[in-house]
């Protein structure tokens, strides 16, 4: 409840008669009261026939007195026109006692605090409780409440919350929980879905060095060439953190070294980061292999995608297919290898070669 300050009060010692030692009779400043005025006796004394002519001349030179505001002819009522005459008249120019009264000291307290006034019936103007909240309000048309109406059948059934196990994979792997991956994996439809931005588990892991999580999910069978929203495979990041040891990891479960960035058309070797530690060995493995890739190893390669070819000089291929190198590049192209499939030849885009085969997804079942 919010608590309501009381404002102070103004300072009354100006009411108190100066000088006086008991407490001071505190005058009302509604009424208006006159000076008593000295009342002499109503009783004459009686006098001598002398004085008694000679008191009716005076008087008859002399004007009466008037009576005072105490005096009350004796039988005469409050309505006569000599007591009427008597009262005197107000001023309606002079300014009122009470408007200078409410002027210096106004009324207090204000509103919401009693004025009063009549109320009205059932009013209670007393009550400071706050009023009550029943969530049954009426809410404007196609509004929803989200507050459990009285007698739900769901509340007070111990209800837990289960959270996304898709988004528990994605934030364990970035923070090396991995008793929780080892776990949640298995809740997942597919491990190697992406967030918004296409960060995969995977992606996660690698970014943050968790080697132990890189190679469980690797050897579960999540997409080690999943490709963010801008072509950032798993292994550029491994290059981007001059992570030699987890790019070893990652060409020889099947990643595509010639991979590139949509942005800026660079493969994972373009991403070693030179001023960092490790530069130099993460770079010359990743150039190393480009290198020799289609020359190692007898010149055999392995297909990482699906290709259905688009001119009569190309050559079809289905994942994991295992063909040879004849030609890596020529006069004409670059970017595309001759290569042997079977008993066909043809050219095939580098780009969705690699040195291994990429490791199959894990049966689904509990380890």
């Amino acid at each position: 409840m919010e608590t309501i300050s009381v404002p102070p009060y103004p300072s009354k010692s100006t009411l108190v008669t100066a000088g006086s030692e008991g407490p001071a009779e505190i005058q009302n400043p509604y009424l208006r009261v006159e000076p008593e005025k000295e009342v002499g006796s109503v009783v004459p004394e009686p006098a001598s026939p002398e004085e008694a002519g000679s008191a009716s001349a005076g008087d008859r030179d002399l004007p009466a007195p008037s009576p005072g505001l105490d005096f009350v002819p004796e039988g005469a009522p409050d309505s006569s026109p000599n007591f009427q005459s008597c009262v005197e008249e107000p001023n309606p120019e002079a300014p009122h006692l009470l408007e200078v009264y409410l002027e210096e000291y106004p009324p207090y307290p204000p509103p919401p605090y009693p004025s009063g006034e009549p109320e009205a019936p059932g009013e209670d103007a007393g009550s400071m409780r706050p009023p009550e909240i029943t969530g049954q309000g009426s809410l404007p048309p196609g509004k929803r409440t989200n507050l459990r109406k009285t007698g739900s059948e769901r509340i007070a059934h111990g209800m837990r919350v289960k959270f996304n196990p898709l988004a528990l994979l994605l934030d364990s792997s970035l923070e090396g929980e991995f008793d929780l991956v080892q776990r949640i994996i298995y809740e997942v439809d597919d491990p190697s879905l992406p967030n918004d931005e296409g960060i995969t588990a995977l992606h996660n892991a690698v970014c943050a060095g968790h080697t132990e999580i890189v190679k469980f999910l690797v050897q579960f069978g999540v997409n080690v060439n999943a490709a963010d929203s801008d072509g950032w495979t798993p292994l550029h990041c491994a290059a981007s953190c001059n992570n030699v040891q987890v790019c070893k990891f990652l060409v020889e479960s099947g990643a595509a070294v010639f991979a590139m960035t949509y942005s800026d058309m660079q493969t994972a070797a373009d991403k070693c980061e030179e001023m960092e530690e490790g530069y130099t060995q993460c770079s010359q493995f990743l150039y190393g292999v480009q290198e020799k890739m289609g020359i190692m190893n007898k010149g055999v390669i392995y297909a990482l995608w699906d290709y259905e070819p688009q001119n009569d000089d190309e050559l079809p291929m289905k994942e994991g297919d295992c063909m040879t190198i004849v030609r890596r590049e020529d006069e004409d192209e670059v970017e595309w290898w001759w290569a042997r499939l079977s008993e066909k030849e043809g050219y095939v885009p580098r780009n969705l070669l690699g040195l291994y085969p990429r490791i199959k997804p894990r049966q689904r079942s509990l380890a």
